[in-house]
């Protein structure tokens, strides 16, 4: 499975939401600003979303994969969507969303692969 339109904007989603919470959390007038930020930040992670859908569709995983990534997408925007909320522990946030992405960055790297390693078995 290629799966590099995924990788690539998951990436990106992993950078800007490390920028965001850093800017967040060092700047409390930034956090005015929470629900423009939440919202790129939400918008970004819908590109992963499709892009991950357009790939499946080309091919199709078995259930468990595909619901791997839509967890672990739906963790990540929960994540997202705490930022805006007054008092969010910021480090926690992160902390959660990292536990959600940078798994699946991994994860979605071993899809691609995949059929080496069949080959190879």
């Amino acid at each position: 499975m290629r799966t590099l339109g995924t990788q690539v904007k998951l990436r990106r989603l992993i950078r800007t939401f490390g920028e965001s919470a850093d800017r967040l959390a060092s700047d409390p007038f930034q956090r005015q600003m929470a629900g423009s930020i939440v919202d790129r930040l939400l918008e970004l992670a819908g590109q992963v979303r499709d892009s991950w859908l357009r790939e499946s569709l080309a091919t199709p995983q078995a259930p468990a994969l595909d619901g791997y990534v839509k967890e672990a997408l739906r963790t990540a925007e929960l994540a997202i969507a705490g930022l805006q909320q007054g008092g969010a522990d910021l480090e926690l946030l992160r902390s959660d969303f990292e536990a959600a992405a940078l798994p699946l960055e991994v994860f979605l790297r071993g899809l691609d692969g995949e059929p080496a390693l069949q080959r190879s078995a």
